[in-house]
């Protein structure tokens, strides 16, 4: 069994009223009052049994199946030192949607709000003069207390950047004030904790989810750590931070933010965060430059074979757009349309040729052209549409 215990006894009459709700600490985490009820009615609902003792009172919990206009319900009893059981005005429906953790949340926050704990043990506790012991049996909570980490933080921040902790490491929860609230529709880098007040629905749950990016984007934007700021604004995009908005939000971002979003550019460009390159250029007015290389005769060779060629097939691409040849667009980049420009990363002309050199070059030209972007369905149509229009010009006649 698990036993909670903090200093000062819970008045009875709290557990059975609803809209009692009385916290002693400067910023509390639980309802005291609504989710014991809560607590209690999920844990009778998952068959566990719930006793409470406050001091020396012993408050004992059971269910009595009532019908109500035709449909049984099993209402909440409550039987203290030994009385007959008597209906205390709330069913198992109460939290039909909650989960067993959050029955643990209620009650080890309502425990921590009074400054108390915990713990596992075999024998039921005496009642004690001053206490307030919360009694939970049942092999499936110990289950979840084990496992409280996950649902109650339990240690240090790696960093703090405004009202938003950070934990070092990947995850898929949420928390608010050391308490789990939300699961994220992706893979986090980091573990966060939000400080600031943010509403939360009946089950504790975030009300907005849209906040909870935004929130912790601002955050990021005044930040001054360079490292991990980095790892935010270059996130894959399977991971939550890749979905961040930094732009509209009338927030003045750090020297470092912008610092490292410009470094991030030079370096692994297709990666960095669109809406952070976004801010970058409305604060700095500045444009992406990379640097440039300078072209050998034979990459000039290439490059003009690739424009000859691309022009044959119907891509009239010299002279629509500077195009410029740079050391490097990131891992893994070739080309990139930027700035009514056209950059080419060196390691083309290692690739393939004139071949690859005429395929990056028609990619780009078509992005800045109609401002599809990568992998949409206005490209796929446009390159399966060129390609049929090819076919009958090697034929000689129209389809």
């Amino acid at each position: 069994m698990i036993v909670f215990t903090n200093d000062g006894e819970i008045d009875v009459r709290s557990i059975s009223t609803f809209g009692v709700s009385v916290k002693t600490g400067d910023n509390p985490i639980g309802f005291f009052g609504t989710g014991l009820k809560y607590a209690v009615a999920v844990l009778l609902r998952t068959g566990h049994r719930v006793t409470i003792h406050s001091g020396l009172t012993v408050v004992s919990f059971g269910l009595s199946t009532e019908t109500v206009r035709g449909q049984s319900f099993q209402f909440v009893t409550m039987s203290t030192d030994g009385s007959t059981p008597a209906a205390i005005g709330f069913t198992t429906e109460l939290g039909k949607q909650w989960e067993l953790w959050m029955a643990y949340r209620e009650i080890a926050c309502n425990c921590k709000d009074e400054a108390g704990s915990g713990q596992h043990t075999t024998d039921m506790p005496e009642p004690e003069q001053g206490k307030t012991q919360i009694i939970v049996q049942g092999d499936a909570f110990e289950g979840v207390f084990d496992d409280g980490h996950k649902y109650i933080l339990a240690d240090a921040p790696w960093a703090t950047i405004g009202t938003v902790d950070v934990h070092n490491r990947e995850g898929y929860d949420l928390f608010y004030r050391g308490v789990r609230v939300m699961q994220l529709p992706r893979k986090s880098l980091y573990t966060y904790n939000l400080q600031s007040q943010i509403e939360l629905t009946e089950d504790r749950t975030v009300k907005s989810a849209w906040e909870v990016p935004y929130r912790i984007a601002r955050a990021v934007m005044q930040c001054d750590d360079a490292q991990l700021i980095r790892n935010i604004v270059v996130a894959a995009d399977d991971t939550l931070e890749s979905q961040f908005d930094f732009k509209g939000w009338s927030t003045t971002p750090s020297e470092t933010f912008l610092r490292v979003v410009e470094s991030a550019q030079s370096n692994r460009m297709l990666k960095v965060n669109q809406s952070a390159m976004a801010v970058w250029k409305d604060n700095t007015r500045s444009t992406f430059r990379p640097r440039e290389t300078t072209l050998t005769k034979v990459q000039l060779m290439s490059l003009n074979k690739a424009l000859d060629f691309c022009e044959t097939i119907g891509f009239n691409i010299r002279g629509q757009y500077p195009i410029k040849v740079v050391e490097s667009l990131g891992e893994g980049g070739l080309g990139l349309a930027q700035d009514e420009t056209i950059f080419i990363a060196e390691r083309v002309f290692h690739l393939g040729g004139s071949k690859q050199l005429a395929s990056t070059l028609i990619e780009e030209y078509l992005h800045l052209r109609h401002g599809w972007a990568d992998m949409t369905r206005e490209l796929q149509s446009f390159l399966f549409d060129k390609v049929v229009s090819l076919g009958e010009e090697l034929q000689g006649e129209p389809l």
